[in-house]
């Protein structure tokens, strides 16, 4: 916000100092000029404040230091101030921070953990930009987790305009639905979903499961599926992430016949 304001001021200086130098008309050519390139540089400026947070935040996620992470997030809240949209991506980052460590949870059966943790993320996707169709989705796969159906409905449809190109948003849309019964449905979706991306090969393995009244196997979407929900991560894919060699199977042995 700080940006525009700054910009807005040096655009009416650039406005002044061209009217008086060559009329009224002609001033709107130095304010035009002087708000873009103050803006833009403003805008860079705030970018890579960002970024570096971001980065900063990145590393300690890697290093388990979870808390560390999600308080250098919340440090770069003064940012929103400077620049639009800044805030809304701080949220969604906080979101998504706090849905994952509701899972970790969930997986683990601590119940109160893991309401608590969504319950955060719900409140941080919510303010997420409304363009942001990751934000909206992992918005919509808490939903699905708490039980809430018709609500990561209404979220997934909202955002079928960013997410249209994006063959996870229709896998996890599709989903929903058919673990809601709503097998119909799904099958409408993901069939606008191939109408989006002709002939992609998950999706279309996920409506053949569906005409044939068979549960999808969501796993063949990949790593994007796995982003959302990482507890259908293989044992092998787990293993290979840890740097763990899968150890091979003993081989059987049979009893010789006595001679």
């Amino acid at each position: 916000m700080y940006n525009i304001l700054i910009a807005t001021g040096a655009a009416v200086l650039g406005y002044v100092l061209g009217a008086w130098a060559a009329g009224p008309i002609a001033g709107f050519v130095p304010a035009l000029l002087a708000f873009v390139v103050v803006f833009v540089l403003l805008a860079r400026r705030t970018g890579k404040q960002l970024e570096a947070l971001f980065g900063g935040a990145m590393q300690l996620l890697q290093a388990g230091k979870i808390d560390e992470a999600r308080a250098a997030l919340e440090a770069a809240m003064p940012l929103g101030k400077w620049q639009i949209l800044v805030t809304e991506q701080i949220h969604s980052q906080l979101g998504s921070l706090d849905y994952l460590q509701g899972v970790g949870h969930s997986v683990q059966k601590q119940v109160t953990q893991s309401k608590a943790r969504f319950a955060s993320g719900r409140a941080h996707l919510e303010k997420a930009w409304s363009r942001d169709w990751r934000a909206k989705a992992t918005l919509a796969a808490i939903h699905h987790r708490e039980g809430r159906p018709d609500d990561a409905v209404t979220v997934l449809e909202k955002a079928s305009g960013a997410g249209k190109g994006e063959a996870l948003y229709w896998a996890l849309y599709t989903f929903v639905l058919n673990e809601a019964k709503r097998r119909d449905e799904a099958l409408q979706v993901i069939g606008r979903g191939l109408a989006e991306l002709k002939d992609h090969k998950a999706l279309t393995e996920i409506q053949e499961a569906l005409a044939n009244k068979r549960r999808p196997n969501m796993k063949v979407l990949g790593d994007p599926w796995f982003q959302m929900f990482p507890e259908d991560i293989p044992r092998e894919k787990l293993m290979e992430m840890q740097g763990i060699k899968a150890q091979p199977r003993p081989q059987k042995t049979f009893p010789q016949p006595r001679r």
